[in-house]
């Protein structure tokens, strides 16, 4: 794999209740990195990463839920694809509800991911395909200013109730585009219990990396304008300096 390219020690001063974590998606097995030993659904691998602390890969024989089709380990099966599943789990009203999201489900081309890698930061020795954070409200704010600080990008997060794996990694990957989800949302994190409610997810896509990084050095993470006093003064100055009336 790709050594790291990118310096990511100003994601530290955060003090992130949980550890940055990175992602590689895989064809090949890879080496000095240890297999995953136990199963756990896609959704629990983040949260794998944050109790290990050290580096790990997962296959197929490691997921144990419908994780392994957006990856490609799978085929859709035709009683997911029918839609039988969520009136079932109470989640859609009908099959027809939930046959229509594998519309929109991102998937990877059957067999090109076979092993899939996590690491935290401060294990994390490879270019990563995805870096994800776990972050309190106002810490995501910082990060997504910094997504849009020189370039103006939109925040444009995507989800469903079901398979959130796909968008939290699947999704970010093949897209190009920094995605956001909010736990306590999603079925098989709440199921599961993976996370608690009320924090942000965050993934970034590697050709975000090195932007997001560059940005957060550069500007105000807490800015003046977020003391009330300040707002109304700020707004009053900008008002006489421009010849507005708001």
């Amino acid at each position: 794999m790709r050594p790291l390219q990118t310096d990511l020690s100003i994601y530290k001063k955060f003090n992130f209740e949980k550890p940055p974590v990175g992602v590689k998606f895989l064809f090949n097995k890879p080496e000095r990195i240890k297999r995953l030993d136990k199963t756990l659904g896609f959704c629990e691998m983040l949260k794998e990463a944050h109790q290990r602390g050290t580096a790990f890969y997962f296959d197929k024989d490691n997921e144990d839920c419908v994780g392994k089709m957006p990856l490609g380990m799978m085929d859709t099966l035709p009683v997911l694809e029918s839609g039988q599943f969520g009136p079932e789990l109470e989640i859609y009203q009908e099959p027809r509800a939930n046959a229509r999201i594998y519309q929109h489900i991102p998937t990877f081309a059957r067999g090109t991911v076979n092993y899939v890698a996590f690491a935290p930061l401060e294990e994390l020795t490879f270019d990563p395909d995805l870096l994800i954070l776990y972050a309190t409200p106002r810490q995501a704010e910082i990060v997504l200013r910094a997504m849009s600080y020189s370039t103006g990008e939109m925040w444009e997060p995507k989800a469903m109730p079901v398979v959130s794996c796909a968008w939290l990694y699947v999704y970010p990957y093949k897209s190009g585009k920094v995605n956001y989800m909010v736990t306590g949302m999603a079925y098989g994190m709440i199921a599961r219990g993976v996370f608690p409610e009320g924090r942000i997810l965050i993934s970034i896509p590697w050709d975000w990396i090195p932007t997001i990084t560059q940005n957060l050095q550069e500007m105000k993470w807490v800015l003046p304008g977020f003391n009330r006093e300040q707002y109304f003064a700020d707004m009053e100055r900008l008002a006489r300096k421009f010849d507005l009336k708001l």
